[in-house]
């Protein structure tokens, strides 16, 4: 598993949302969140972008990690 996809983990279990709910905020299907966790599916620049709105962090960060997994 990438950081990326650790990192993903992380911020879901630590959000108050079940994976249904982050999903549908951020217009994805459950399965993609989970292939994204897992490093299986590389992440679109607008979802990694939604991702950082959802959970409220800087800017860039989640690009940053996804670069060394998928070169976006």
């Amino acid at each position: 598993m990438s950081e990326f996809g650790e990192k993903l983990i992380k911020l879901r279990s630590g959000s108050k949302l079940a994976l249904k709910e982050i999903c549908q905020q951020v217009g994805i299907p459950p399965s993609r969140l989970v292939e994204l966790e897992r490093s299986i599916r590389i992440p679109t620049p607008g979802q990694i972008e939604r991702l950082e709105k959802l959970y409220k962090i800087n800017s860039g960060e989640l690009a940053e990690l996804a670069k060394s997994i998928c070169k976006i």
